[in-house]
């Protein structure tokens, strides 16, 4: 006796079916998130927001313990300027001393915590007779040159 295999083939198909459509029902059932609430959303945007501030100033840290000296009108081989930079790398505090020079202007920038002021106030005053405060902030003293004519 021969058993047909088509209807065979048949009720494997729909069983197949009915098996799948019930995983996808039970799939798009699931229980939904719990609602945010609006302070628990202004919580995590205010912690997101703090996270990156944090990495910023991490990474673009401002430097706000570097004391910027403006010489304008002055040789870069000039003598007064060797000797101030020389004396600004004596003083307690100052690791070291940059340097940058264009057209007759120099710009020393100084690590140092403190004021401008008092680090110009720490340098003796054979090293800054030569020079002329014009302006002090909060991070940088502009000098003036007081040798200027000897430029052409």
């Amino acid at each position: 006796m021969k058993i047909p295999i088509y209807p065979f083939l048949l009720a494997t198909t729909i069983l197949f079916y009915l098996n799948t459509e019930a995983q996808v029902q039970t799939a798009s059932q699931k229980k939904p998130l719990p609602k945010q609430t609006i302070s628990s959303a202004s919580d995590s945007l205010k912690t997101a927001i703090d996270d990156a501030k944090s990495s910023f100033n991490t990474l673009f840290k401002p430097h706000l313990d570097t004391t910027t000296i403006m010489i304008s009108n002055i040789d870069y081989e000039d003598s007064n300027l060797n000797m101030l930079k020389e004396n600004l790398k004596k003083i307690k505090g100052v690791k070291a001393v940059s340097m940058q020079y264009k057209s007759s202007n120099v710009v020393l920038r100084v690590p140092y915590k403190g004021k401008p002021t008092d680090l110009w106030d720490k340098l003796p005053s054979s090293c800054k007779n030569p020079f002329k405060i014009v302006e002090a902030s909060d991070n940088s003293i502009l000098l003036k040159f007081k040798n200027d004519q000897a430029l052409h």
